[in-house]
């Protein structure tokens, strides 16, 4: 990790003071596309929080740095893909940011605000290695990582083991947890409980909506905090539904406590994205950054560290952690257009809210 990123960490410390005021200045000089900070280029990269910027920090940050000496990356966390959104458009006449990592529906949405550029493929030639769902048709930011729906169970405290998303329907009363709508682990479960049922999400979302209903007894919680994760650890629910990436990392972390299980009836695919933000003033130091992650060796690292499922057709994982990613070639998946879904979020989640939750 750079001097520099340590620095602006340390800032963040500080209480609000003049120091505070002084420093502020001088963070924003140096981490404005393109700044310069001891002879370095800063990049500055928007993405997620938590244990998403600790194993992207050391899995892909500090290797683009030692390639690249004349670059210095400095990481915003923030807590998901909307605050992205919501902060990249307060500065959209200005941006502060170079390069964003955000689920695939929201950029979107971001691409249709003009939010984002397009990128130069000769600029970026690892775009050539995406897989074909990975890319942007539009030449937009492509899939930076592919993570996945999983079951999570407790095995020390669970009454039973269970293989499919079906099984949750068996589970005892007050025994599951699940993120609802308009949580898009929420959103999956319902395309997946559509595919079950043999019907089009859509076509007609309403039989899955009805069947997710049937649920409630089973549920403890519709709104698991602080996470899924920690709920299923900890006992306060024997089943739930969570990511992949963060399942596996949070069950090495359990003791046993946390078991990640791949549903046999379908995969939900989610998808980040990495993008480069419209008006910045680094295109150059931005696509390079992002051309980065989309190398083999940041694939396969940051794979390794997180179990995402790699979007690049060269990259080669331990059979280890080949064993706990989802394979994006599986037949097994359920296509989920994440564009199409984004225009639909708000009126399942009104389903959700009527008849799912409190029908």
């Amino acid at each position: 990790m750079s001097t520099n990123r340590r620095l602006t960490r340390n800032k963040r410390l500080l209480t609000i003071g003049a120091s505070i005021v002084a420093m502020g200045t001088l963070a924003s000089c140096a981490s404005s596309g393109g700044g310069e900070a001891d002879g370095q280029t800063t990049i500055t990269v928007l993405g997620y929080t938590a244990i998403f910027e600790d194993n992207f920090t050391q899995a892909v940050i500090e290797g683009f740095e030692a390639q690249h000496p004349e670059y210095n990356v400095e990481y915003v966390p923030s807590q998901n893909s909307a605050e992205m959104l919501g902060k990249l458009r307060s500065e959209a006449s200005n941006p502060t940011v170079d390069v964003a990592i955000l689920d695939q529906s929201v950029a979107n949405t971001g691409i249709q605000e003009g939010v984002f550029a397009q990128l130069d493929e000769a600029a970026v030639p690892n775009l050539a290695n995406v897989v074909d769902m990975g890319l942007n048709a539009e030449g937009y930011g492509p899939a930076m990582t592919f993570d996945n729906l999983v079951l999570l169970v407790n095995p020390e405290e669970a009454p039973e083991e269970i293989s499919s998303i079906q099984d949750l329907w068996d589970a005892p009363d007050n025994s599951v947890a699940i993120p609802a709508a308009p949580d898009i682990q929420g959103i999956a479960l319902t395309a997946l409980t559509a595919n079950n049922l043999g019907a089009d999400y859509q076509e007609d979302i309403q039989p899955a909506i009805d069947e997710l209903a049937l649920l409630q007894p089973k549920v403890t919680s519709w709104d698991p905090q602080p996470d899924v994760y920690q709920t299923v650890t900890s006992g306060s629910a024997q089943y739930a539904v969570g990511w992949n990436a963060r399942g596996q990392v949070f069950s090495d972390q359990s003791d046993g406590r946390l078991q990640v299980v791949q549903p046999d009836d379908g995969i939900a695919f989610q998808v980040n994205t990495i993008n480069m933000v419209e008006g910045t003033e680094n295109a150059e130091g931005a696509q390079a950054f992002i051309d980065y992650t989309l190398s083999k060796e940041s694939q396969e690292s940051f794979s390794s560290a997180m179990f995402y499922a790699p979007t690049v057709k060269n990259a080669l994982l331990p059979e280890e952690v080949q064993a706990r990613v989802a394979d994006p070639q599986d037949p097994n998946i359920v296509e989920i257009d994440w564009i199409w879904m984004a225009d639909q979020r708000d009126a399942w989640t009104d389903l959700w809210r009527r008849t799912v939750i409190g029908g």
